[in-house]
């Protein structure tokens, strides 16, 4: 069991797949695209401390994505 599952919940974690899998399939239409761009953004800290809804927001703007 997580050590803070309220914290694990609100924030995006970039080191658990399951979650990049996760937001990545509330977009079916453009699925792939968005894991792609979550592994970069990840990569390039862009998400480090991200909540879900500030994920949501990214990938809003840089894909043109509506929220789920």
């Amino acid at each position: 069991m997580a050590r803070d599952k309220a914290k694990d919940d609100k924030y995006f974690n970039c080191t658990q797949n399951h979650e990049a899998d996760y937001v990545a399939g509330l977009y079916p239409h453009a699925k792939e695209q968005v894991k792609t761009f979550l592994a970069s953004a990840c990569e390039k800290k862009t998400l480090n401390n991200s909540t879900h809804k500030e994920v949501y927001d990214l990938i809003k703007k840089e894909l043109g994505h509506s929220q789920p």
